[in-house]
């Protein structure tokens, strides 16, 4: 415990004493051994303590025995078993809740990461950025997937401000006030840079190596690709809109109920010229959007109302040292969905 505390007091500090690896699997048997002694040798010749997290979500091709048995041996990696599959969200939430050092690097453990690009991600950070994400310029995957990939970073680089090359990459590397900050589930872990952004943490890219899979098959299938947009969908309400719902709710409602409005107007014209009305579709389409317009502004007003009653963290971030008039600093921060420091020794 007192190690622990020694710990996080350090990582409150923004030193770079040690590093945490965290790593999310899902039946990746075949890489783990590798994986384990090619991060063992660029930890070591970082020359800072470390610890390696591996979070078997469920894995069912005997990775779980890989992990004991490298966990037996070496003191440095510990393990966090799901009963079942429950997602990379999960894996991560779960992986970062453990970590003990100021730096928290997240990769994946298939080997398509390059676990020797990690002493240029410290590197970055310690330039003073919060996140650094690594870009994977020449990916080595199908074409299909490397489209989808694109338009997807696109389209969400151009919805949500935030310009990086590769916001779902999973090859990342933060400081722990980050991962304190954002709470990671359901599917969110594509968006961490986002939810770091809007916290109004320092964002950096590089460009790293990428090798093609050589154990398993890939995890993704196309049903991801509908699940992103709605994740996406998500963050920008939960970006922009958070403490504001009746400026997403209102601006829609007031345009329905505009268009409504100008329909019924411009068929009421014609009424007075003695057209009939009354079998119109257009007429019912009008009243409707009325109708759906002012139910639209009542739910955001509605939602206002539950977003200041439910209100429980604060929607800022502070620097690290810096004290409000209070005289608290950044650790009096609430943290939804993070642990107390006794619940994780």
């Amino acid at each position: 415990m007192e190690k622990q505390t020694t710990d996080k007091a350090t990582a409150e500090s923004g030193s770079l004493s040690g590093i945490s690896v965290v790593l999310p699997l899902f039946n990746e048997k075949p890489s783990i051994e590798e994986l384990h002694a090619r991060l063992t040798a660029v930890l070591r010749g970082s020359g800072r303590p470390y610890e390696m997290i591996f979070v078997d979500d469920g894995s069912t091709d005997g990775s779980l025995s890989v992990i004991e048995g490298i966990c037996a041996r070496d003191s440095h990696c510990s393990r966090i078993r799901f009963r079942r599959n429950f997602g990379k969200s999960a894996a991560l939430h779960a992986g970062f809740k453990r970590t003990r050092y100021a730096v928290v690097v997240s990769m994946d453990a298939d080997l398509q990461d390059v676990p020797e690009e990690i002493p240029r991600m410290l590197e970055k950070i310690n330039q003073g950025y919060d996140l650094v994400s690594s870009w994977k310029r020449r990916r080595q995957d199908p074409w299909t997937k490397l489209w989808a990939s694109r338009w997807f970073n696109l389209f969400t680089s151009m919805a949500t401000g935030v310009r990086i090359h590769d916001i779902n990459s999973g090859f990342k590397c933060y400081r722990r006030q980050v991962i304190e900050e954002i709470n990671v589930y359901g599917d969110m872990h594509r968006y961490i840079p986002v939810l770091a952004s809007y916290r109004g943490f320092h964002i950096g890219e590089i460009q790293v190596r990428h090798e093609r899979r050589r154990f398993g098959k890939s995890k993704y299938g196309p049903g991801r690709y509908l699940g992103g947009f709605f994740d996406l969908l998500t963050v920008i309400m939960l970006t922009r809109y958070n403490r504001k719902p009746l400026h997403v709710f209102g601006i829609l409602g007031i345009l329905l109920f505009a268009l409504g409005f100008a329909i019924d107007g411009y068929l009421s014209i014609g009424w007075l010229f003695h057209q009939w009305i009354g079998d119109r579709p257009l007429l019912l389409l009008g009243l409707l959007l009325m109708i759906v317009g002012i139910q639209f502004i009542f739910f955001g007003l509605l939602a206002e109302m539950i977003a200041f009653s439910s209100t429980n963290r604060d929607d800022y971030s502070i620097v690290p040292g810096a004290s409000d008039l209070s005289g608290e600093t950044s650790h009096s921060i609430s943290r939804k969905g993070m642990p107390d420091e006794d619940s994780t020794s």
